[in-house]
């Protein structure tokens, strides 16, 4: 059985077969072409005899047939030959006259031969025998009408030895045989070469593969040269396996990034538990460890909810349920709800410029990208100041007069989890904001860039 998966086999028997059966088939054709060929040869044969021996009685009714000369006029070996009688009113054939090489024997007479005579008249009726008193080939017979009164019909028949598988036919044969099963080992000796030196080069392609390993980010398969649908293939394999080392590498460091900010907050519950179980303490130095360990859930919780979010999106998904967005409508939803603590750090949200705008998309994740860029313009703004918000029909600009992004930051910002210098400032946060902003307007084909400037300000820009 594991010969019949072996692909070279599958190859080699499948075109073993096809050709078996053309060259079958080809050789089919040429033998049966030759044995009707000589068929008509007899038939024209016997033809000229029949049509031949009937002019002379036409003309001399009187006169004896004389099968000899008609013998070596047409250069015959064998000539069977007779004339038979047919009395109408009893139905009884009886031979009147015979050929030297017929000898005492009689050629067949079938009622549908006499029939079909009756029926054409004027034509040849040829039909065969056999008589191993006279050959052991087959008998190939002419039938003709050959003169009619009121009680008796006079038939002609003529015949000769014949045997569709003449030595000729079969030597043609014996050569066909010979020379196509020559031909196909040939050829199939010549795939079997083809088809192992393809499949070397798949094996090369395949033991390649399976020494790249996780730990080998870089490796890809070499092209070969020899094939295009291989060296497809390859190019096929390295496209996908590159994005798949992305992907690893994505994932590599963001376990690494999510594994600490998971710790730093657990840490910190630690530490506060092991304080409050050193000795035992007041109330209000309970309720203060129990705080920490509150604000310190909060921000796992919050932390772990993003990631969640970040892993579970499923773009088409999402995508087949899109609808209808006021974008407008949601921006407004999402600067009242940042209202009360931009009032509290007496930071003014200003609305420039308003536009009506509908997008296809899902309101309630383009009001999260919307309150995550809120977030941060009020998280890095100082107090008091301006955030100043500006709704065109193409685009949504959201700038803030915060401390600014790094030049070398710019092009990290949107990475899970990087916060770049802004971690060291006692600006809480965990890194996921932007990353998560990045996919949502991923989802619905929007654009986002940052233009931001150390000590002035940065201005976020959403392109539609």
């Amino acid at each position: 059985m594991q010969r019949f998966k072996n692909l070279k086999f599958r190859l080699l028997a499948t075109l073993g077969t096809v050709l078996f059966a053309l060259f079958y088939g080809f050789g089919y054709i040429v033998v049966h072409s030759l044995e009707s060929s000589y068929q008509q040869t007899s038939e024209a044969t016997l033809f000229a005899v029949l049509k031949d021996i009937k002019h002379d009685f036409n003309l001399d009714p009187s006169k004896e047939i004389i099968f000899n000369d008609n013998k070596q006029e047409f250069n015959m070996p064998i000539l069977y030959a007779q004339v038979v009688a047919y009395d109408s009113l009893s139905n009884t054939p009886t031979v009147i006259q015979r050929s030297n090489d017929l000898k005492e024997r009689t050629l067949k007479i079938e009622p549908s031969i006499i029939q079909q005579i009756f029926e054409r008249p004027n034509e040849i009726v040829f039909s065969t025998m056999s008589d191993s008193n006279l050959t052991q080939q087959k008998i190939y017979i002419g039938t003709l009408l050959l003169a009619q009164n009121e009680d008796q019909i006079l038939f002609l028949q003529c015949a000769m030895p014949y045997d569709k598988h003449t030595p000729q036919v079969k030597e043609m044969t014996s050569t066909l045989w010979a020379g196509l099963s020559s031909l196909l080992m040939i050829i199939l000796v010549l795939a079997s070469i083809l088809i192992s030196k393809s499949l070397q080069n798949v094996q090369k392609v395949t033991n390649t593969a399976k020494e790249i390993s996780t730990q080998d980010l870089h490796s890809t398969i070499p092209q070969t040269h020899i094939a295009y649908e291989i060296d497809d293939l390859i190019a096929t394999f390295n496209t996908l396996l590159n994005e798949l080392q992305n992907a690893y590498a994505q994932v590599k460091q963001f376990g690494q990034n999510a594994s600490h900010e998971l710790k730093t907050p657990l840490t910190i519950i630690q530490g506060e538990v092991d304080i409050g179980l050193r000795k035992e303490r007041t109330i209000e130095e309970y309720q203060r460890i129990l705080h920490k360990v509150a604000k310190e859930v909060s921000t796992l919780h919050a932390v772990i909810e993003k990631i969640l979010f970040l892993s579970s999106t499923t773009k088409n998904d999402l995508k087949n349920h899109f609808s209808e967005v006021y974008l407008d409508e949601v921006l407004l939803d999402a600067i009242e709800e940042k209202r009360l603590i931009c009032e509290q750090r007496h930071i003014t949200l200003h609305l420039n410029s308003f536009e009506a705008l509908s997008v296809q998309g899902n309101a309630a994740l383009l009001k999260i990208a919307i309150t995550n860029l809120l977030d941060n313009a009020i998280k890095y703004s100082p107090s008091p100041s301006t955030i100043t918000i500006s709704l065109f029909s193409h685009e949504l600009q959201i700038r803030d007069e915060g401390m600014g992004i790094k030049e070398e930051d710019l092009t990290h910002v949107f990475e899970q989890f990087y916060r770049g210098d802004k971690g060291n400032q006692n600006i809480q946060g965990s890194g996921l904001g932007l990353a998560i902003v990045k996919n949502i307007l991923d989802l619905h084909d929007f654009t986002i860039t940052l233009q931001s400037q150390e000590g002035v300000g940065t201005t976020v820009v959403i392109t539609f």
